[in-house]
C-alpha cells in the first residue's frame, strides 16, 4: 500500500508539473515609442506587414486601433494594438484553448511567444538600420573569422554562405533603378534594409529572437551579400552558423535573381 501511494504521489506531482509549466504572466507591450524612425516606413505599416507575415490577421477599427487575430489549428488569440505616427502598444484581448487564467493574468507560453515575435518585426521596422562603429567592428571581426575556418561539429551549424560578385544579366541604366529591385525583392523575404550610399545597402533580418545583418554590394554589372554580425544564430570564431542563417540568404538571392534578371 506504501509503495502504492508513493508512486501515485510521484505520478500526480509530475502531471503537475507538466501540466503547470506552459503557463506564464500574459505579456503585453507596453507603449513603444520611436521618435527616428525610417523615413519610408510607417507604425502602421510596419503593423500590418509584420502581422501579415506572422499570419496574423490585421483589421483597423479605428485611426489609432488595430485588432490582431492569430489561429493556430484550435488555439486563437486577439489582441488589441494602439498607435500612432510615432509609437505603438500591444495588449492581450481574447484567447481561446491556451489555457487563459483572466484572474491571475496568466496563459499558455506559446502565447507570449507569438506577441514577442510579432514585437520583433515590428521593432525591426521602426528601428533605423545604419553601418555604426559598432558593426564595422563586427564587420572586421567577421571578415577575421572568415580567415580562420573550421567545419563545426554540430550538423545544425555550417560555413556562412556569401554570395560575391553574382553578375547582372539585364542592363539597367541607373542604380536607382537597380536599388529598388532589390528593395522589393528584400521586401519580399521579410528583410529590413536601409541605402547607406551608392552601391550600398545595409539588410537586417528577424526571425523569433534571431538576428541577422549582411550588407549588399552592387553596381549595374553584379552584387554581393556578406555576412557582418548576427544574435543567437550560434556564429563562431571560424565562421560558421546556424544553418537557418544560409537558408535565409539563399532566399534573398533566389529573390534579388528573380527581381532583377
Amino acid at each position: 500500500m506504501y509503495k502504492i501511494t508513493k508512486n501515485l504521489f510521484i505520478l500526480t506531482f509530475i502531471i503537475l508539473l507538466t501540466n503547470g509549466c506552459g503557463i506564464n504572466k500574459v505579456y503585453n507591450v507596453p507603449t513603444k515609442k520611436f521618435v527616428q524612425k525610417p523615413k519610408n516606413q510607417s507604425v502602421y505599416n510596419s503593423i500590418i506587414e509584420s502581422g501579415k507575415f506572422l499570419g496574423w490577421n490585421m483589421k483597423q477599427t479605428n485611426k489609432n486601433t488595430i485588432i490582431g487575430k492569430l489561429v493556430i489549428r484550435d488555439h486563437i488569440a486577439k489582441v488589441k494594438i494602439a498607435f500612432n505616427e510615432n509609437s505603438y502598444s500591444i495588449n492581450l484581448l481574447e484567447a481561446h484553448n491556451l489555457n487563459y487564467n483572466k484572474a491571475e493574468n496568466s496563459i499558455h507560453k506559446n502565447y507570449n511567444g507569438w506577441v514577442k515575435n510579432l514585437e520583433n518585426q515590428i521593432n525591426a521596422r521602426l528601428t533605423t538600420l545604419k553601418m555604426t562603429p559598432q558593426l564595422e567592428k563586427a564587420e572586421l571581426l567577421a571578415n577575421k573569422h572568415k580567415n580562420n575556418p573550421l567545419t563545426a561539429s554540430n550538423q545544425k551549424y555550417k560555413p556562412i554562405q556569401n554570395v560575391i560578385n553574382k553578375k547582372i544579366n539585364t542592363t539597367y541604366t541607373s542604380l536607382k533603378e537597380l536599388e529598388e529591385k532589390i528593395f522589393k525583392a528584400g521586401q519580399n523575404v521579410n528583410w529590413v534594409m536601409s541605402k547607406q550610399k551608392d552601391g550600398f545597402i545595409l539588410a537586417k533580418i528577424v526571425r523569433r529572437v534571431h538576428t541577422a545583418i549582411v550588407r549588399i554590394d552592387y553596381d549595374l554589372e553584379k552584387y554581393s551579400i556578406t555576412y557582418i554580425t548576427s544574435e543567437k544564430l550560434g556564429a563562431d570564431e571560424h565562421y560558421n552558423i546556424h544553418n537557418n542563417y544560409n537558408i535565409w540568404i539563399k532566399q534573398l538571392e533566389e529573390e534579388i535573381d528573380f527581381s532583377i534578371q
